[in-house]
């Protein structure tokens, strides 16, 4: 029997509603118009898109955080639009959340061990305090953190150190999908690095389902094997990174890809041997 995927999204649009003032009449702004994509079991696909895009709302749909006007999410092939609140609440531990500024998603009154173990007391089958403790140890390790950093609150942590917390906080569960919004963004290019290798580690190593939210392209290129570009709401370009990259078809997908050149050596050089059209030549 054929597995559904692990998280899909079927022809989902949502509005937004705008008043300029108290006693304008309101207008609706189609922050996504009938965006579709399935993420399957151990898949990467990354979702480009500039500022305005409609990343952040797509995020926030996939909680139903968003009611769509229309459109499906379903997470391992069940609808959450027919769930109850409670039922919700449990489906949505299956998809784990690492956000882009990493200290201001840490609460900073808890401690390291805290913050790692919270997602853990959420659950029905909650583990006694030294099975928690013990799981909390193996994340960091996994992470690459020491677990000396335990008993440390976030103000004391680097924003490399404070991402791989969050990361560890988002895996301790097993959730089946890891969604990342921007996870590299806030950080140095060194620290991007690390935090990309080990994004990469983990997916090879746990068989993750992995979703990452990002504006730049050689992030995608670097984590994801599919790419879907999105703009002013709408899906318009998707296929293989690869594919994406070296032969983009969308004026959108090239401009940004025009961009990313600049700071990006390998594609700059994939530019260079003419693996990659001249935007102003299309």
């Amino acid at each position: 029997m054929t597995l559904p995927p692990v998280l899909e999204v079927r022809d989902l649009s949502v509005r937004h509603l705008r008043r300029s003032s108290l006693f304008a009449r309101a207008s609706y702004l189609l922050a996504l118009d009938a965006v579709s994509f399935a993420l399957a079991r151990g898949e990467a696909l990354a979702i480009v898109g500039e500022s305005g895009s409609g990343k952040s709302t797509l995020v926030r749909s996939l909680f139903r955080l968003h009611k769509p006007q229309s459109g499906q999410v379903l997470v391992e092939g069940v609808d959450l639009a027919i769930l109850s609140p409670s039922e919700l609440r449990e489906r949505r531990r299956s998809m784990q959340m690492v956000f882009q500024d990493p200290l201001a998603s840490l609460d900073p009154t808890m401690t390291v061990e805290q913050v790692v173990a919270e997602p853990l007391q959420a659950q029905r089958d909650a583990p006694e305090k030294t099975a928690a403790h013990e799981r909390v140890v193996q994340q960091l390790i996994a992470v690459g953190l020491d677990p000396a950093l335990m008993k440390r609150r976030s103000q004391r942590l680097s924003g490399g150190q404070a991402q791989r917390v969050a990361i560890a906080r988002a895996l301790i569960g097993n959730p089946a999908v890891l969604i990342c919004d921007e996870p590299v963004s806030a950080l140095d290019a060194s620290l991007r690095a690390q935090i990309l290798d080990l994004l990469v580690q983990l997916r090879r190593t746990r068989g993750l389902s992995l979703l990452f939210i990002t504006h730049d392209l050689s992030a995608a290129r670097y984590v994801c094997e599919n790419t879907l570009v999105l703009h002013r709401g709408q899906v318009v370009e998707r296929g293989t990174t690869q594919e994406v990259l070296t032969r983009p078809q969308h004026a959108f997908t090239r401009q940004l890809l025009e961009s990313t050149l600049t700071v990006d050596p390998v594609l700059a050089r994939q530019r260079r041997a003419g693996l990659i059209g001249d935007v102003a030549a299309r």
